[in-house]
């Protein structure tokens, strides 16, 4: 076998792969329930996301703690204040997926890391005495 028709299988396979997952999301999102379920979702993911920057941003001028997370620490160690537009980019390519694959797992998926994004704010609002 040829490393041609090698590479022009695995492509072939991958577009399969994407179609079939397209087509479970277009599935996904013509459920009612779903779709509304990925709105909210995606609305109080990215007020939590805001809230943590707005945390972060009080617990680091109250100079009680550091960034923890190492990728967060690295855009703001590279970008000063620029790593909160690079946050919020994220922030929405990540809701972009929740909107166009709302499916029960990803879902749920979500809906933990909300609820590790709010111990986070909370965490963050101790640090800086707020709370």
């Amino acid at each position: 076998m040829s490393s041609t028709t090698t590479t022009k299988d695995s492509s072939t396979g991958f577009r399969a792969r994407w179609s079939r997952i397209a087509e479970f999301a277009k599935v996904a999102r013509s459920q009612r329930s779903l779709f509304i379920a990925s709105a909210i979702i995606a609305v109080v993911y990215n007020v939590l996301g805001a809230l943590d920057i707005v945390s972060t941003v009080a617990g680091l001028q109250a100079q009680m703690g550091a960034e923890a997370n190492p990728f967060i620490r690295l855009l703001m160690e590279n970008l000063t204040s620029g790593w909160i537009p690079a946050k919020l980019i994220l922030q929405l390519l990540v809701t972009a997926m929740i909107l166009w694959f709302p499916h029960r797992l990803v879902l749920a998926i979500f809906s933990v890391s909300m609820l590790m994004t709010a111990l986070v704010v909370w965490n963050n609002l101790n640090i800086a005495g707020l709370f």
